[in-house]
């Protein structure tokens, strides 16, 4: 599958990258972002900062309904975590979310999905998905997604040269 997504950084700057999916494969999305990428006093921002918008029409995603509309989050806290954040509205305007909050150390980091979180917070049930990333260099990112310590997804994020696309690779659990 591809699936392109642009970024546009303060309306401007466009970037282009691909999303995993559980499925084996590689997509790409077309987001567009419209907020200013922040990091910590005195340290550059990652690349993926910033927020971004899926931009259906561009995209390569086949067999997508053309009312599925996508949101990313990316952001960098003071502590060095990353904060990922996924918001799907699909064809019937139902909304869902993914959300992770990790350090690129290769560890495992709880993820959430809107009925996980309703789970932990109702009932104090942890979740059974987790997020991981390691830093390859500047431009590349291995991240491996996992369900009941399972292994369902894995890929890298590589942001260009120019620093104007992003691509995400993805594939089964391999």
């Amino acid at each position: 599958h591809t699936f392109r997504c642009r970024r546009r950084h303060i309306l401007r700057d466009h970037r282009v990258f691909s999303l995993v999916g559980l499925a084996t494969g590689v997509f790409i999305l077309i987001l567009t972002s419209v907020t200013s990428a922040q990091a910590p006093a005195g340290k550059p921002a990652p690349l993926i900062v910033g927020t971004w918008k899926l931009n259906l029409e561009k995209s390569g995603l086949r067999n997508a309904p053309p009312q599925v509309t996508q949101i990313r989050q990316y952001k960098l806290r003071d502590d060095g975590y990353l904060v990922g954040l996924a918001i799907t509205v699909n064809a019937q305007g139902n909304p869902s979310f993914l959300h992770f909050t990790a350090r690129s150390d290769g560890k495992d980091y709880p993820e959430y999905t809107n009925d996980l979180l309703a789970d932990l917070l109702a009932a104090g049930k942890q979740t059974t998905r987790t997020y991981a990333e390691t830093i390859i260099d500047d431009y590349t990112t291995e991240w491996i997604d996992k369900q009941n310590g399972k292994v369902t997804a894995r890929g890298t994020k590589t942001i260009s040269r120019d620093g104007k696309t992003m691509t995400i690779d993805a594939g089964g659990p391999q």
